[in-house]
């Protein structure tokens, strides 16, 4: 029989540990692939994936649901049958006893919350080769690199080879490789209106000789000055430099994003770095990842991308990450359960989530400190962002990731009041004093109108064509009406020409018109400056008819080369040569001679049916991509008047694309209006003040309506005790829902002391009155009994929801407050 080495367990400064037992990584990765290891990697890998690698059974049992004894009896039984595998080593504990944990340990010391265990360095690496592998295997058998079309990303480094950096810079817009929605009208402006100062933080961002640290803090701190009060954003995180670095030195760095970061940490179980470092600590995890599976995924992908010149490793290694992101956060996700509280919580959530999304309409209604304004950001972040509430989120990050989706312009926030009308919630008419000092009235958007559009452009938004709901339309005379050479002459070159020549090239407010036709001045004011890239033309032929449709493809530009008519802003032609009357359309206008003005009556879905006509059709993305318009307070506005005619198309099978949809002609900008089919409705109603009664069944059959309860709360800031004591001057079985699990279908039986007039859940106060700490953890329970809960309960007397009966609690509390 072979000799086993005997290894044992010593205390040192409170650390237990055995030292090294021998097995080295290329052991444990051979018995992680061993079959009979497999019913313990989801234990272990709860313990990968802690911070430093290490955590307490209590610790995971918290975060990941199955009890504590079940993760210590699997590292147990799997160490145990390590040893047993190898059989060349016994572990003995300070008494001498066969002990089994530090072979997968490499030590562990005693806490108040349990022994805490750190994992062996030599099994972390072998479980990061292990799971790479796997994660190379399903990315080769599942084709995933066509499935997702990564082509553009080296696409745009053939490109972009040997531009100076401002180009570079700005090839970065529309190009999925930064955060196009926040950055790209930035980077527009810089380019345009800052290019040498712009130009000189990049080449500061590409100098090597400088540590990237110090270069991605510089160039954070420079965009800002650059866009200093003209921007939320800056175009100066990390992602956007990550892109410019990529693009001027495709073999040293690669595009980032801040999901892919997360999830290789989590995934591997490595400790993240501070925002200003992520991208460096990114950069040295997919360079290790290059160093040894490089080349084995580039060769998955080679055929795909043997036509491009650059084929940087880093960049095939970080697609495999994006293409693989799903099925990371999916492994991640499965393994991610809380307590039993919390988890009660999250399938109520879910519940209401999914009635949200059948019925597109809710209301939270309840009585005060049910937790209805609560829940808001709760259910408008599951119902946006599903994947981000799958990753065990804590209420500050859902807050916050709430108020981000308020900045994206993802959801909107108002509160009813008497005052509000149709005009705040659709649209009105605003006065407003022009420079002739003279009053004229313009259309002012709405916020639910404002929602819609936003909601409804994020569908238009990357058609074929650059068209977006924000689209105006232009009358242009190309000459004169009829057939002539310049007509001609565009629809040949794709643009349209204008004269106007003896103003010169440009014009300004400095522009002198009054030696020429003063009109002149505001027509190329409006051709040159206010009509705008994605824009719609009407080549107008007659006064009546239009012959051409196209759309603006780039800014002015004045042609030297040209006779006369030298203006020019390229066209892509829709239709032309076309003879189509628009005067209907038009609002029964006729054109006029002016050269350039924009038809005001004419709207991007007018032009949308005019192209149909001739088999010229917009693309729309399909886009479930919700938006949300949350109301406080419904019931505290006039409904009906704020609503008006609307009401109907807010029903789900009248939405825009639905088989009943609906639509109405708006009464001030004529525009054709209806409700988005991702456009989401969420309010909140106080039962306890009587008005819901009031809403008209109209409103009511249009609205899924959820009731908001008290429940106990786990919580060591809630006093339950004072919650029982109150409650039971609204209900009687108390006792009985509190054992149902506070079940919300439970009927609850009014107390003695509510009046008959009054159902127990529209005035029971909620359970948020009775969280007595504030967030620093000062306790402030004489405060809220005194100037929160006794007012309340007093008006409820007053009012005659509870009955004089109620007093005497209502007496003791304020003997329990006051008592020092």
């Amino acid at each position: 029989m072979a000799i086993k080495t005997l290894y044992k367990t010593v205390n040192t400064n409170g650390d237990y540990s055995c030292g090294d037992i021998g097995i080295t990584t290329a052991e444990w990765l051979d018995i992680l692939r061993d079959e009979r290891s497999m019913p313990y990697h989801e234990a272990l890998l709860c313990f990968l994936r802690q911070d430093g690698n290490m955590a307490t059974c209590t610790k995971v049992s918290k975060q990941y649901g199955k009890p504590a004894q079940y993760y210590n009896s699997k590292v147990y039984n799997f160490s145990k049958w390590v040893q047993r595998r190898l059989n060349r080593f016994r572990v003995v504990g300070a008494d001498n006893k066969e002990t089994y944990w530090c072979i997968a340990m490499k030590k562990g010391r005693e806490t108040r919350q349990g022994f805490l265990w750190q994992m062996r360095d030599e099994l972390v690496d072998a479980f990061r080769v292990y799971l790479m592998e796997e994660l190379i295997d399903i990315f080769e058998k599942e084709k995933l690199f066509i499935e997702y079309g990564e082509y553009y990303k080296w696409d745009l480094l053939d490109r972009v080879e040997g531009k100076e950096v401002l180009k570079v810079f700005d090839s970065l817009r529309g190009e999925n490789i930064v955060d196009n929605p926040r950055v790209d009208t930035v980077i527009k402006y810089l380019v345009d209106n800052e290019a040498d100062k712009t130009s000189v933080c990049c080449q500061h961002l590409i100098n090597e000789s400088i540590p990237l640290t110090t270069r991605l803090a510089a160039f954070k701190s420079e965009m800002e000055s650059l866009c200093s009060g003209k921007w939320k954003n800056n175009a100066n995180d990390e992602r956007t430099a990550a892109a410019l670095l990529t693009c001027v030195y495709p073999e040293k760095y690669t595009f980032y994003k801040d999901e892919i970061y997360r999830n290789i940490w989590r995934y591997f179980g490595y400790t993240p770095r501070k925002a200003g470092e992520k991208y460096v600590h990114f950069m040295e995890l997919i360079n290790g990842f290059v160093e040894h599976y490089g080349e084995e995924i580039q060769q998955i992908m080679l055929k795909e991308i043997e036509r491009f010149k650059n084929k940087p490793l880093n960049l095939a290694v970080q697609t495999l990450f994006w293409c693989m992101k799903d099925y990371m956060q999916d492994k991640l996700d499965k393994k991610m359960n809380t307590d039993t509280n919390n988890s009660s919580k999250s399938t109520r959530y879910d519940d209401i989530v999914g009635i949200w999304r059948r019925r597109k309409n809710i209301v939270l209604h309840g009585a005060p400190g049910t937790g209805k304004t609560y829940d808001v950001p709760e259910l408008a972040v599951r119902l946006c962002d599903p994947s981000f509430m799958s990753n065990g989120r804590s209420r500050e990050e859902i807050v916050s990731r709430y108020n981000q989706l308020k900045d994206d312009g993802r959801l909107m926030f108002t509160t009813f009041h008497q005052s509000l009308d149709y005009e705040d919630w659709i649209e009105g008419l605003r006065p407003v004093v022009n420079e002739a000092s003279q009053v004229t009235y313009e259309i002012e958007n709405g916020v639910f109108k404002r929602l819609c559009e936003a909601a409804e452009r994020s569908k238009l938004e990357g058609n074929q064509y650059g068209i977006t709901s924000e689209s105006d339309v232009w009358k242009v005379s190309l000459k004169r009406t009829g057939d002539n050479d310049v007509r001609k002459d565009c629809m040949e070159n794709d643009y349209i020409r204008i004269g106007w020549d003896e103003y010169g090239t440009d014009i300004s407010d400095e522009t002198d018109g009054s030696s020429r036709n003063e009109k002149g001045k505001l027509i190329l004011d409006a051709y040159i400056n206010k009509m705008k890239v994605g824009d719609i033309v009407m080549s107008c032929y007659s006064s009546k008819e239009i012959d051409a449709i196209g759309v603006i493809t780039d800014d002015y530009r004045y042609d030297e080369s040209l006779p006369a008519y030298k203006r020019i802003r390229p066209v892509h032609w829709l239709i032309k040569g076309k003879r189509e009357n628009i005067v209907e359309t038009n609002d029964g206008k006729e054109m006029v001679e002016s050269t350039v003005y924009r038809l005001k009556s004419i709207h991007v879905e007018d032009v949308e049916a005019i192209l149909e006509k001739y088999g010229v059709f917009i693309e729309q993305k399909e886009d479930d991509k919700p938006y949300v318009m949350v109301i406080d307070e419904l019931n505290r506005g006039n409904v009906s008047k704020v609503f008006g005619e609307l009401i109907t198309l807010l029903e789900a099978d009248k939405r825009k694309g639905s088989k009943n949809e609906e639509s109405v002609k708006l009464p001030y900008s004529k525009k054709t209006f209806h409700v988005p089919d991702n456009v989401y409705l969420i309010a909140t109603m106080n039962t306890a003040d009587r008005s819901l009664g009031s809403l008209d069944y109209a409103i009511r059959r249009r609205f899924a309506f959820i009731a908001e309860r008290p429940i106990g709360l786990v919580d060591d800031r809630f006093n339950a005790e004072l919650f029982e004591k109150v409650s039971r001057l609204f209900v009687k079985n108390f006792d009985a829902y509190k054992a149902s699990g506070w079940d919300a279908t439970m009927r609850l039986l009014p107390a003695d002391t509510l009046s008959d007039e009054y159902k127990p859940e529209d005035v029971w106060i909620g359970h948020s009155y009775f969280l007595m700490q504030d967030e620093e953890g000062v306790d402030n329970s004489r405060e809220r009994i005194l100037y929160e809960l006794i007012p309340l309960l007093e008006e409820y007397v007053r009012d005659g929801v509870l009955t004089a009966d109620a007093q005497a609690v209502i007496d003791k509390l304020y003997k329990q407050a006051t008592a020092s």
